[in-house]
């Protein structure tokens, strides 16, 4: 499966190093600062279920992108999905085997982020019913309908748009290692964020 993934150029030069590198989560701003952890610790779950379980002390998979606007292609890095980074950065572009792979929409990985529930709705009159019946549902119940709803994020194998969902036009894709035998290619970019000291 081809894929891309944005990583710091540093991490690269571990990579040709090492020949294999796994996800650091003391590196991932997400994790530490945004406060995502539980969402990905439920992902890691969800990926030893689906994919086998990490190697032995990772806790975190990598991440990379499979389709952007609905194109399985090399994405354009001066799109907006691409300006939140600063520094020097690279764009590797991998070739997985399909098996080591979860994938996912991307859209709908917020929804698991914010710890919400995700319905089946697709207008408002539908959106207000549910939301009114999840509500109603004991906290335990709750947490296991949501948790549970959050594996539709799963779902990427048929595209369609509606005003609730997005569904297959953003697809990432989560896998336990970075292999330098994977590499096809690599772009390197400078990211258009610059931190305030």
């Amino acid at each position: 499966m081809r894929l891309w993934s944005v990583q710091p150029e540093r991490l690269y030069e571990k990579l040709k190093i090492e020949k294999i590198v796994y996800c650091d989560p003391l590196q991932s701003e997400l994790v530490i600062e945004c406060g995502f952890g539980p969402a990905y610790n439920w992902l890691a779950e969800q990926m030893a279920l689906r994919v086998g379980p990490p190697p032995t002390g990772v806790k975190y998979p990598f991440w990379a992108w499979h389709t952007v606007e609905w194109k399985h292609q090399k994405p354009d890095l001066r799109r907006a999905e691409f300006r939140s980074y600063s520094g020097n950065q690279i764009c590797i572009e991998l070739e997985v085997p399909d098996n080591d792979v979860l994938l996912s929409n991307e859209d709908m990985w917020h929804i698991v982020l914010n710890n919400s529930y995700y319905g089946d709705c697709s207008n408002e009159q539908e959106y207000e019913a549910e939301d009114k019946w999840f509500e109603s549902l004991p906290p335990q119940e709750q947490l296991q309908v949501k948790r549970k709803s959050w594996e539709k994020i799963f779902d990427v194998s048929s595209p369609r748009e509606n005003e609730w969902d997005s569904h297959g036009k953003y697809i990432q894709a989560t896998f336990w290692a970075l292999r330098l035998d994977q590499v096809v290619d690599v772009r390197y970019f400078k990211g258009r964020m610059h931190r305030e000291q």
